[in-house]
């Protein structure tokens, strides 16, 4: 069986850490902006100062299981950050 993905919420949360100058932006600051994983999402956005320029955070996901045809076992997925 398989959860689609558009069952996946997402949200940034605001950055635990920073590194460098600037404005990071989160994507998703709270629960109330969760977005679903069925397309692309940013996580954060940071108004570019040349640099070296980082920022950590603890994002949430949360996972709605359908209530037909979810069986009894493990199920295993992937988030992939990446920046552009």
């Amino acid at each position: 069986m398989t959860i689609d993905r558009a069952n996946m919420s997402y949200w940034s949360g605001p950055a635990t850490a920073t590194q460098g100058g600037g404005t990071f932006v989160p994507g998703q600051p709270t629960a109330a902006q969760r977005v679903s994983l069925s397309a692309t999402r940013v996580a954060f956005s940071h108004v570019a100062i040349a640099g070296v320029n980082n920022c950590n955070w603890r994002p949430t996901l949360t996972m709605s299981i359908p209530f037909a045809g979810v069986t009894t076992g493990t199920y295993t997925g992937v988030i992939t950050h990446s920046v552009a």
